[in-house]
């Protein structure tokens, strides 16, 4: 009898892992976002998967300035947005990395390509306040939940919120996954902890951003 629990319960576990499986195949994604993801998983991986978890440095990765990488952030600034820097200039280029990602994986004219991310984020939220068609809105955090192929994206000067106009400093990553078991996200950007690094974000019960180690206040649905 006790034998027949055991392989009772081994089966339910199969089927529950079966099930999971059928359900994260059944996650349709477009060739652009499996583009992007792909992309920026690629880019991760090669500057050695550095990690943060609750805000922490958790996996260490290359440097900027290094010989390498200072060249690869070299091709991040001249692809993304057609400007001659390196991994050692003083701008920072983690918009430059976005840019080069959204135009590698095909976005096309959609995206507005800039080394600052709120010429994008601006738009993207005057897109969804205007109704303006368009496959890239931005929208306050607890409207929309993030989900694979988004940007979230935090400020990083003060005064900043999601009704704000004027030229602001600030950050954006892209959604590579999302773990509703787990109740996080991962994100991947570029120059943060002077490499491109993916962070592990926690989200509530419902699946709405409420990760406190930075100035999160936009999510970019991404509809392409």
């Amino acid at each position: 009898m006790k034998k027949g629990r055991i392989a009772l319960g081994l089966g339910i576990g199969v089927l529950i892992s079966a099930g999971l499986i059928i359900l994260f195949k059944n996650v349709r994604l477009s060739a652009f976002k499996k583009n992007l993801i792909s992309n920026a998983n690629k880019e991760w991986k090669l500057w050695g998967k550095p990690l943060i978890l609750s805000g922490k440095v958790q996996e260490e990765g290359e440097f900027e300035c290094s010989n390498i990488y200072r060249e690869r952030v070299g091709e991040y600034w001249r692809k993304g947005v057609n400007s001659n820097q390196d991994g050692c200039s003083n701008s920072p280029w983690s918009s430059a990395f976005i840019s080069f990602l959204m135009r590698k994986s095909g976005a096309g004219n959609e995206f507005p390509y800039s080394s600052a991310h709120n010429n994008y984020i601006r738009p993207f939220i005057q897109n969804r306040k205007s109704g303006i068609k368009s496959n890239f809105k931005a929208y306050k955090l607890q409207e929309k939940k993030p989900e694979l192929g988004d940007l979230v994206c935090y400020s990083r000067e003060s005064g900043v919120d999601y009704d704000t106009t004027r030229n602001y400093k600030s950050h954006c990553d892209i959604v590579v996954d999302v773990n509703k078991i787990k109740g996080n996200i991962e994100v991947i950007g570029g120059n943060v902890n002077d490499g491109v690094t993916k962070r592990i974000l926690t989200v509530d019960s419902k699946g709405y951003l409420n990760d406190y180690n930075n100035d999160w206040f936009t999510i970019i649905k991404n509809n392409k």
